[in-house]
Formats: structure tokens, C-alpha cells, sequence
């Protein structure tokens, strides 16, 4: 019985210790496939910037570039919904991106939904991003 229950504790602080490490993440090596996405991105190469992104988020689950970044690839793809689910988190993990506002709002315009659109191009506005005003304008009118 002791063995049992030496095991288990072990067992338990064993997986603990690996899923702080999961959650610490990995930022050089996300910044590395962020920056390898950036460069395919640039080039038109949405799919596989997305790949890299992905990696991304995998080396680092807390990195609201990598999502953002993700985001913006699946919106090029015209993943709609996958861009929304990105974009919030990029907003969860950094709420001040006024960037972010304004991808989702975009994607939710192209989804028919208006209202949540104007909702977050007006936040994306208030927060300084430059093109919002205009996509308000445009969309919520």
C-alpha cells in the first residue's frame, strides 16, 4: 500500500512540475516560428505561415502575438471562425491590441454579424488602430 501511495504522490509531482513547464512556455523558440511565418506571410503564403504559427502557440500557449498572428493567417484563409476563436485569445492575454478588435470585428462582418462587428471596431478605434474608423463607416452605418 505504501508503495501504491508513494507512487501516486510521485506520479502526481511529476506531472505538476511538466505542466509548469507547458505553461511557462517557450517564447525564444515561438518568437522564431513567429518571425518564419511573418516571412512567408509577406509572401503571400497564408497556409503555411499558419503551420508556423501554429508551433507557435504550441512552444508558447501564452503568447497573444502567436494567436494574433494565427488569427490573421486563418482570416486570410477565410477561416472565419478559427480567426474569431484567435482573436479573442490574443484579446484575452493582451486586452489593449487594438488590432485584434479589428481583425475580429472584420471577421464577424463577414460572418453577418453586425452588431458584434461594430462592437469591436469601435473598441479597436478607441484603442488607436487607424483603419477602424473607416471600417465603422463602412459597416455600421
Amino acid at each position: 500500500m505504501k508503495n501504491i501511495l508513494f507512487l501516486s504522490a510521485f506520479l502526481f509531482l511529476s506531472m505538476a512540475s511538466f505542466s509548469q513547464e507547458i505553461l511557462k512556455g517557450h517564447p525564444e523558440e515561438a518568437k522564431a516560428c513567429i518571425e518564419k511565418g511573418n516571412a512567408m506571410a509577406d509572401n503571400g503564403d497564408w497556409k503555411n505561415a499558419l503551420n508556423e504559427y501554429n508551433n507557435a502557440v504550441g512552444f508558447d500557449p501564452r503568447n497573444p502575438e502567436a494567436y494574433y498572428r494565427r488569427a490573421l493567417a486563418a482570416q486570410n484563409l477565410k477561416d472565419y471562425r478559427s480567426a474569431i476563436n484567435d482573436y479573442s485569445k490574443a484579446i484575452y492575454f493582451n486586452d489593449t491590441d487594438g488590432n485584434a478588435y479589428y481583425g475580429r470585428g472584420i471577421c464577424f462582418y463577414e460572418l453577418g454579424r453586425k452588431k458584434d462587428c461594430c462592437i469591436d471596431l469601435s473598441k479597436a478605434s478607441g484603442l488607436g488602430n487607424s483603419d477602424a474608423g473607416t471600417a465603422m463607416m463602412n459597416y455600421c452605418n
